[in-house]
C-alpha cells in the first residue's frame, strides 16, 4: 500500500524498499502472547497494525525444537513447551538456515505476519516470523 502512495505522490522509485533497512519495530513477546484469543475473533488494531512489517522479539526457543528444522516456536518464557493455545507462541521460519536448539534468550528480527492460519479446521498459527537465520 505504501508503494502506491509513494509513487502517486512522486517520491523516487525505489523508495519504498528502503524500508526493509530501518529499524525493527521492538514487540513484546509476553504482550503479544497475553492476548485472550478465541478462534474468528477479531485481533486488535495494535497488533493487525505489525502485519508485514520488520520487527524485533526477545523470547525463547520451545523445548523440542528439532535440529536442522527449518522452523520453530519461539515462547516468552524457558519452561514452556508444547502447543498449549495457539496465541502462545510465535512460529518462526528461517529462509537462509535451519535450527539448532538455542537455549538462553534470543533475539530475533524478522518479518512478522498475523492472521490465522488453519489445518484440517483448526487454527495452528496465530503469529508468524520470518527471519534469515538464528543469531
Amino acid at each position: 500500500a505504501l508503494g502506491v502512495v509513494a509513487s502517486s505522490l512522486g517520491v523516487p522509485l525505489g523508495w519504498e524498499s528502503s524500508i526493509q533497512g530501518e529499524d525493527p519495530i521492538e514487540v513484546n513477546i509476553a504482550w503479544l502472547t497475553s492476548l485472550e484469543y478465541r478462534p474468528g475473533m477479531k485481533l486488535p488494531e495494535e497488533i493487525l497494525a505489525l502485519d508485514g512489517k520488520k520487527i524485533q522479539l526477545v523470547g525463547y526457543m520451545a523445548i523440542g525444537t528439532l535440529e536442522g528444522s527449518e522452523s520453530f516456536e519461539l515462547v516468552p518464557e524457558s519452561c514452556e513447551c508444547g502447543r498449549s493455545k495457539v496465541q502462545h507462541f510465535i512460529d518462526v521460519t528461517m529462509t537462509e538456515a535451519v535450527s539448532r536448539f538455542t537455549p538462553g534468550r534470543i533475539t530475533l528480527v524478522g518479518t512478522f505476519s498475523v492472521g490465522e492460519v488453519k489445518e484440517d479446521g483448526f487454527v495452528t498459527s496465530l503469529y508468524r516470523l520470518e527471519i534469515e537465520r538464528l543469531p
